[in-house]
């Protein structure tokens, strides 16, 4: 390489020494390279008649960055604050350089490291990006990693990134999108993705949610999203709804429907309930032929049960005034189930559910409300 040096060919020098050298070459090269840049000289092949071909003069302004950031990865598996130094020693790169950050961050995943904690307060305590940027542009860096990690399908990464950022609007847009994707899971993989993002939500709800915090409402707030987090309390419940249904906890899971306060309970609310269905988020309307085909499931077997229960009111022929009275609450009750399983079927076809899910959805709901008749 000397040689190559002498005759001022720099940029073959460099790659000459990075390639031959192994990882002891790359570690000289890019700290020669860096040399060489803070001292002016510019790292290009010297040539004697002044002109180069357009495409090496490039290749050559590339050579510094690609020496120092595959240096800077040969070092993150060990010490990502190290790698980051090495990374931030190419100022004049700005896109470059938040690139190379921001796959740093995707690839060690040391993201207490780089980007600190989330405080009690809301705030991002400071780490080793905050060294080197603003507080604006460090938040502008974990924002496009984010993005980044969502495009290569990674999104509980990009969930954890977000919530470092203090984007909290797309971090609920984040939740909210994964939590109806898989509310009616029915493969073993969907379920596993449903009890992770549900553990992750209810994680973050106890943490940045806890009484006495608000800097994630006043966030919200600010940037005009309460409906999100509205939004991501009602795919909670919904959660909560569907694990009841799925361990046949009819009751539970027809109680927990009746309070979220969807469905109409007379004709009356009728309107008003398909007015608060357009309202609802889009990810929630997508999914909503679910949750009324697993209410009327709901309903039919409480029917079923309460009907049972019927047959024992009037024992060996006696008829007694407790007896009666028990049978009268009974049919009373069924009375009411079948009055709402009459609004749901109507507010179903109102709904025009097979457009929104599955053609079969009001078919199914319909039959069901036969089978108590």
């Amino acid at each position: 390489a000397l040689p190559l040096l002498a005759s001022q060919q720099y940029a073959t020098a460099l790659a000459y020494v990075a390639e031959a050298g192994g990882g002891l070459g790359l570690l000289q090269a890019a700290h020669l390279g860096v040399v060489m840049g803070v001292a002016g000289v510019s790292i290009g092949d010297f040539s004697l008649d002044g002109g180069a071909d357009a495409g090496k003069i490039e290749s050559q302004l590339k050579l510094l960055p690609m020496l120092v950031a595959s240096y800077s990865a040969s070092l993150q598996g060990v010490d990502a604050g190290a790698a980051l130094k090495y990374l931030v020693l190419l100022s004049d790169k700005g896109k470059f350089v938040k690139e190379q950050v921001q796959r740093l961050l995707l690839e060690t995943h040391q993201f207490t490291t780089l980007a600190g904690t989330i405080q009690p307060d809301g705030s991002r305590s400071p780490a080793a990006l905050d060294a080197y940027f603003s507080k604006k542009q460090v938040s502008a860096i974990l924002v496009d990693a984010a993005q980044h990690a969502m495009r290569a399908g990674k999104p509980a990464d990009a969930a954890e990134l977000l919530v470092l950022s203090g984007r909290f609007g797309a971090l609920f847009e984040l939740m909210n999108r994964e939590l109806a994707s898989y509310l009616n899971a029915t493969t073993p993989e969907d379920f596993e993705k449903r009890q992770f993002w549900f553990r992750a939500a209810s994680q973050f709800h106890a943490i940045h949610l806890a009484s006495g915090r608000t800097y994630v409402q006043t966030a919200l707030d600010d940037d005009g999203n309460l409906s999100l987090g509205n939004t991501f309390q009602l795919l909670m419940n919904l959660v909560v709804f569907f694990d009841r249904c799925r361990e046949q906890q009819w009751e539970g899971a027809w109680v927990l429907m009746d309070n979220l306060q969807l469905l109409p309970k007379t004709e009356s609310e009728m309107t008003v309930k398909l007015e608060a269905f357009r309202a609802l988020d889009n990810c929630v309307r997508r999914v909503f032929h679910h949750v009324v085909l697993s209410a009327m499931e709901a309903l039919c077997h409480l029917f079923r049960t309460t009907k049972q229960s019927g047959g024992g009111a009037v024992a060996g022929g006696v008829v007694s005034n407790n007896n009666v009275n028990q049978q009268n609450a009974i049919d009373q009750r069924l009375d009411e189930f079948r009055t709402r399983a009459r609004l749901l079927v109507t507010f179903a076809r109102l709904l025009n559910l097979p457009s929104l899910g599955d053609g079969d959805t009001y078919v199914r709901i319909s039959q069901l409300e036969k089978n108590m008749m």
